[in-house]
């Protein structure tokens, strides 16, 4: 008799849900476990053991990456209102406005209170609940099913998540589309929807009792180096809190809440899943006047492929674009570019007494304290002043007569 192979342990599962979509007969449900991290649970009664969730699990069957050929770009979207909302340069943005314009649909990531999910948009109107990060595991629904439709029907599908969310799509689509482009989003990590949950019960209790809407994870004030999460409610008020002291955003980026195959994530690296890479632009230092207004917002573009290459060409026009930008300058600013994030040493710990009963809030000065970001010196800020001002061989000059 066929048996069944058993799908990924904890440490390798992404929560990607290919094989829940791939399953015949329905034998596979997403449960979340004591920690708010979604698993497959198989139903051994139901299971006629095809196989097909094993056999489209991007963890058991390996994705396909893209050689390392890749243009890297900084840039932002000239569109100076879109650029403010977004979380940097608003290149998600225009890239789902234009597939829009020509006829197709966007498939991203909306908040939807109190996690997220993805959601497919053909109108332009409705793109504004796309913006912005969600440091959240978004549900992918149904939208596997959905994006094989659109696609068997001739229309042209822009999907945008996590790169084992890119993985996942292609796995159960198992054919190449000329009419699909893949953005993958350089991953920090999928945070804990417990935590979460138990987050925005804290900040509505702080408020006497009103509730969350909304959650904008990174809202601009000025500029993209400083940034608040911000905590929307049911009356329009709200709450916004640097993302230094916020204990749900401390313990996100401290890697405290993050699933176990994070710490595994054969997704870490410079070959990509996705035609085109989209991060923050961390650690670019521009070269030319032009580009002054980086701290506004700048998208660290990476094209992979010949189709990623053939979508963004479509919208360089629309962009203010630095070309001059090289891979190990992405690599430097962006780890996930290079190894999966490290695992924390009090992960354990944190967990053990997060689960009997401690809050995060009360947890956050031992594990995940407050960030203090260095100021730039006057001097500091001088010199890159002059070399914005100054072409860049004039800069060189002078370094190298001192």
């Amino acid at each position: 008799m066929k048996e069944r192979i058993p799908l990924p342990a904890i440490e390798h599962c992404t929560g990607c849900q290919a094989c829940r979509v791939a399953c015949p007969v329905n034998a596979i449900t997403m449960q979340e476990n004591n920690k708010g991290h979604i698993y497959p649970v198989v139903d051994e009664e139901i299971c006629i053991k095809c196989n097909k969730c094993a056999n489209t699990c991007p963890e058991i069957k390996k994705p396909d990456f893209a050689e390392p050929q890749q243009k890297v770009y900084a840039c932002w979207t000239n569109d100076k209102f879109n650029r403010k909302y977004s979380t940097s340069g608003g290149i998600s943005y225009a890239l789902s406005r234009k597939v829009i314009d020509e006829g197709g649909v966007f498939c991203g990531v909306v908040y939807q209170h109190p996690s997220a999910e993805h959601q497919i948009c053909d109108d332009i109107n409705g793109l504004y609940r796309f913006q912005g990060s969600k440091y959240i595991h978004s549900d992918v629904k149904e939208v596997y099913v959905e994006i094989e439709n659109l696609l068997k029907s001739g229309r042209t599908v822009l999907f945008s998540g996590t790169p084992c969310q890119v993985a996942a799509l292609r796995a159960y689509l198992r054919k190449p589309y000329h009419t699909l482009f893949c953005i993958d989003i350089l991953c920090h990590g999928v945070p804990s929807k417990k935590i979460l949950r138990d987050r925005i019960k804290h900040i509505e209790a702080l408020v006497g009792g009103k509730k969350i809407k909304d959650i904008r994870f990174r809202d601009k004030n000025p500029d993209q180096y400083t940034t608040y999460v911000k905590y929307t409610f049911k009356d329009d008020s709200h709450v916004k809190i640097p993302v230094q002291h916020d204990a749900y955003f401390r313990c996100f980026v401290t890697n405290h809440s993050l699933r176990e195959n994070c710490f595994n994530c054969q997704y870490s690296r410079r070959e990509r899943v996705g035609d085109i890479t989209l991060a923050d632009f961390w650690g670019y230092a521009p070269k030319r006047f032009k580009f002054r207004s980086y701290r506004k917002g700048t998208s660290l573009v990476i094209v992979n492929t010949s189709q990623g290459e053939l979508l963004f060409q479509k919208l360089k026009e629309h962009l203010t674009i630095d070309d001059s930008c090289i891979m190990e300058q992405a690599v430097r600013g962006n780890h996930n570019l290079k190894s999966p994030q490290p695992k924390p040493i009090g992960y354990d710990s944190f967990w053990t007494r997060y689960l009997n009963g401690e809050t995060i809030e009360e947890l956050m000065p031992e594990f995940y304290p407050k960030d203090r970001i260095p100021k730039k010196s006057t001097l500091q800020r001088v010199k890159l002043f002059i070399s914005l001002l100054l072409p860049e061989f004039i800069v060189k000059l002078l370094i190298k007569a001192k």
